[in-house]
């Protein structure tokens, strides 16, 4: 049996596709940390403390709300 490849679109950077997806409403604690201009460690410090704003764990990771992220920073959400 022959197994056919299914062509698509090349793949992309997850950072790229969940920045500029305008339907994405969450963010990494990475992305978060750049749009904040902060490491990523203290980045994830502050998720663990619960001062990152918008940022609320899902199992094993985080997650940061965009709105909450833009709303601290005092930016209208895309």
């Amino acid at each position: 049996m022959d197994k056919k490849r299914i062509e698509g679109p090349a793949p992309t950077a997850r950072a790229e596709q969940v920045g500029q997806a305008p339907e994405c409403k969450t963010v990494t604690i990475e992305e978060a940390a750049t749009t904040l201009g902060i490491g990523r460690s203290l980045a994830y410090d502050l998720a663990q403390s619960g001062e990152l704003p918008g940022c609320k764990k899902l199992g094993g990771r985080y997650i940061v709300s965009r709105t909450a992220l833009l709303a601290f920073l005092g930016e209208a959400a895309a």
